[in-house]
């Protein structure tokens, strides 16, 4: 976020979100509230069955930075002589960013399209570990960015290892776990993708900062 003269900068900001904290936290707190349901709570009130989303609904953690960024223009609304208001609307797309080569039809498939998880992720990376390369051993499905600081589920977010190798590397980060091994690091995170997260998050956001902005009277330009 920036405050702009003309073309000359006069102030400069750059937000820190929060979205990934509020999602443990919200797991949980529903790890908790799953939990009160095998106590004898005989009486407890029923939760109401006609609940449903509202249109433009968020998850928390990313409505989190729409009301965050609001705050800040806010802010600065009250102590400068702000006339506009200049987003970046931008959509990513995520299917190219991983796959700059993907056309046409490529777009309506996966990459499971033919496979299941399991076999597809065998031919990928090969009936080996993939951090040791032993062979002839029970292969289970590994995440390679942990689930606990940020990695998806997504298949391009997998491998498979030796039970042995993922117990070792628990949640621990692959750029940690491999740290004495640069060569196969490079080898893994070349294979694999990296997860996109901020990504999805900015294309489900833009339209509800952009009529968030919209409603501070201000001209937004895009």
């Amino acid at each position: 976020m920036a405050l702009l003269e003309g073309n000359k900068v006069i102030w400069m900001l750059e937000i820190q979100h929060r979205g990934s904290l509020i999602s443990e936290k919200l797991q949980k707190r529903s790890h908790r509230r799953r939990a009160r349901r095998t106590k004898n709570l005989r009486y407890r009130k029923p939760g109401n069955p006609n609940k449903k989303k509202s249109e433009g609904w968020l998850a928390p953690s990313l409505m989190h930075r729409v009301e965050t960024t609001m705050t800040w223009v806010k802010i600065l609304m009250k102590f400068c002589p702000v006339e506009s208001i200049s987003m970046e609307f931008v959509s990513f797309d995520t299917q190219l960013i991983q796959n700059p080569e993907i056309k046409g039809y490529e777009y309506q498939q996966g990459e499971l399209a033919g496979y299941e998880l399991r076999e597809y992720l065998l031919k990928k990376w090969g009936p080996r570990c993939a951090y040791c390369g032993q062979t002839n051993t029970p292969l289970e499905v590994e995440h390679i960015y942990p689930k606990s600081k940020g990695g998806s589920d997504r298949v391009s977010n997998l491998t498979v290892a030796c039970t042995k190798c993922n117990h070792i590397k628990s949640n621990q980060d692959v750029k940690d776990f491999l740290s004495g091994k640069p060569e196969l690091l490079k080898r893994i995170l070349t294979q694999a993708r990296r997860p996109l997260k901020d990504a999805a998050a900015v294309n489900s956001t833009r339209w509800k900062l952009f009529n968030t902005l919209k409603t501070t009277g201000l001209t937004v330009i895009t």
